[in-house]
């Protein structure tokens, strides 16, 4: 009986096509060796002699959530390479050694990343895409890092997974009870304040509700106490909030000083602002405008609370650091409909224009994309995964410590795919600021 030889799986990365057709002779740009016995690992060198070290994680994530790439799926595969020096840039080389389950050899492929600063991390992504000629088995990546100015080298990576061949029964996604069992473990913050604001209800007749923008808002205070050390007494919570209500809070053009900025302690408040509910643009001038409940879409210059006067105001305050995360569409358009009647969706700039390492800016969606609510989770989809990503799940080293880095790969691992999955449409999360800085501990 002749034994059925199947193709090696080769990485397909963005920057190319490299679909694994050896058959045709087709081979991916970058050197390839075909080593047709087991490979021994690289060896990992630091590179002390230069002063440059490296440190290297590789990652798997597929659309179930699981290490399985079944039929017509797609996996991502992430390597992050981390710069440990204090002072030298380096330019990685990464070296790919690829083997399988079901045949014997190893491929190695060399990929080049673009420059990475000291203290940085750089992201390089591929996908992989499920292949029929390939049959059910294991799957698995090697990688390290070389630097090219020195020759310095990362340990090596490796990740694992299964590639299912035939159809199987879809299967559920798992919904996650963010609201319960969070974890208990923020070492005290006492000087820190936040808002949080959830718009659920609009008096207007053409505004629809905002289903879980009140749910949303509530467990993001029970995380901030919980998690990040806050004192409930310095978290200012409303609901449904008025017009009144945000001046109140974050001042006007002529009192930019308001409930927010009067309890700040002078470097040493931590500020953390949080709103779930509607946005709407003015037509006239295409700014950004929060919608208090009280609020006409139609004269949202008159009755809205500016974009710009939002981040003015918050520019004037002494805090040590500013984190807002916006769980809000500026468009016009919302899940349950157009805010404005006979008009199309216009983009809309919510970028914060604030400088400097201590201002953080976390938005569920482009400027001229909708914000998705998640039904089964009874949460808006970019508030669902945020909590998700801190109460642990975006920790991509497992050293228990997340960074805004790796909150912004985390969502933006899952919130554009469920969004596609469960409406057609595109919904990419922004993430800007301190990328390397702790957001939180558990």
């Amino acid at each position: 009986m002749m034994r059925q030889v199947y193709p090696m799986i080769l990485i397909c990365m963005f920057s190319a096509s490299l679909a694994a057709q050896p058959s045709r002779g087709v081979s991916p740009p970058g050197r390839i060796v075909d080593n047709r016995k087991p490979a021994e690992p690289p060896v990992a060198k630091q590179g002390t002699e230069s002063g440059v070290a490296l440190l290297t994680a590789i990652r798997l994530t597929t659309p179930s959530g699981d290490p399985v790439l079944r039929e017509g799926e797609t996996g991502t595969l992430v390597v992050e390479v981390r710069n440990l020096s204090p002072s030298r840039t380096i330019e990685p080389d990464l070296e790919f050694l690829v083997g399988t389950s079901w045949a014997t050899g190893s491929q190695t492929i060399q990929r080049s990343m673009s420059a990475v600063a000291p203290g940085e991390t750089g992201t390089y992504r591929g996908q992989i895409p499920w292949n029929e000629q390939f049959p059910s088995g294991t799957l698995t990546y090697r990688v390290r890092a070389v630097d090219r100015r020195t020759g310095a080298e990362s340990p090596t990576a490796q990740v694992a997974f299964r590639h299912e061949q035939g159809r199987t029964p879809e299967k559920a996604i798992a919904v996650v009870q963010v609201g319960a069992s969070i974890p208990n473990v923020g070492a005290p913050n006492p000087d820190a304040i936040a808002v949080v604001i959830g718009n659920r209800k609009y008096t207007h007749p053409d505004v629809p509700d905002v289903d879980f923008a009140l749910t949303d808002a509530s467990v993001m205070k029970q995380y901030l106490i919980r998690m990040l050390g806050y004192r409930e007494a310095n978290i200012i919570h409303l609901e449904n909030a008025s017009k009144t209500d945000f001046e109140l809070v974050f001042g006007t053009r002529e009192e930019p000083r308001g409930r927010l900025h009067n309890w700040v302690r002078a470097d040493r408040s931590d500020v953390f602002v949080y709103y779930s509910g509607h946005g709407a643009p003015d037509v006239g001038t295409r700014k950004g405008y929060f919608m208090p409940s009280n609020a006409d879409p139609h004269y949202v210059r008159i009755g809205g609370y500016p974009l710009d006067l939002f981040y003015e105001n918050l520019s004037r305050i002494p805090a040590k650091s500013v984190t807002v995360v916006l769980d809000a569409c500026f468009s016009g358009a919302s899940q349950a409909g157009m805010l404005l009647r006979d008009a199309s969706p216009m983009y809309i700039d919510v970028e914060m224009p604030l400088v400097g390492l201590s201002y953080n800016l976390l938005t569920s969606a482009a400027g001229n994309q909708i914000s998705s609510w998640y039904p089964d989770a009874k949460h808006s989809l970019f508030t669902y995964y945020f909590l998700r990503a801190i109460r642990g799940e975006a920790d991509a080293d497992k050293d228990r410590k997340i960074t805004l880095h790796e909150i912004g790969e985390y969502l933006n691992d899952h919130v554009p795919y469920m969004a596609r999955r469960l409406y057609g449409r595109e919904q990419t999360p922004t993430i800007r600021g301190q990328m390397n800085a702790v957001f939180c501990t558990y």
